[in-house]
C-alpha cells in the first residue's frame, strides 16, 4: 500500500501547478523538463534550494515505490519536505487568489493527508 501511496504522491506532484508574472505558467513537470534540457544553466538550477529539495524529495518518493523494503521514517521525511514545497505553492495561490495553483495542490495534500492518518498500518 505504501509503496503504490508513494507513486500517487509522485504523480499528484507533478500536476502541481505554477503561475508568476508576467503571463508565465507551467506545471511541475513542465518546470523539470525544462531544467533539465537548459544544459547550459544546469549546475546553477541544482544549486537553488528549491529545485534541490524537490528533485531529492522526488527521488526519495520514487525509490519508496520501487523498494518495498525502504525505511518508513526516511520515507515519511521525503514526503513532509516535499509537503513544505507544496504548501508554499498553496500559500502563494492563496495570496495571490490564484485558484488554478489552489486546485492543484489540493491531490497531493490529500493524499499526505491520508498516509500519515495510516502511517502505522501502512506496511
Amino acid at each position: 500500500m505504501r509503496r503504490y501511496l508513494n507513486l500517487l504522491l509522485f504523480l499528484s506532484f507533478q500536476i502541481c501547478y505554477l503561475e508568476w508574472p508576467p503571463h508565465n505558467s507551467m506545471f511541475v513537470f513542465q518546470a523539470i523538463f525544462e531544467i533539465f534540457s537548459k544544459t547550459e544553466n544546469l549546475v546553477d538550477n541544482f544549486t537553488h534550494p528549491i529545485i534541490l529539495l524537490g528533485l531529492l524529495t522526488q527521488l526519495l518518493l520514487l525509490l519508496g515505490a520501487l523498494n518495498p523494503k525502504m525505511n518508513k521514517k526516511i520515507n515519511a521525511i521525503g514526503i513532509l519536505l516535499l509537503s513544505l514545497l507544496v504548501l508554499l505553492f498553496l500559500l502563494i495561490s492563496i495570496i495571490s487568489l490564484n485558484l488554478k495553483m489552489f486546485l492543484a495542490t489540493l491531490p497531493y495534500l490529500s493524499i499526505t493527508v491520508y498516509f500519515f492518518w495510516n502511517y502505522k498500518k501502512l506496511e
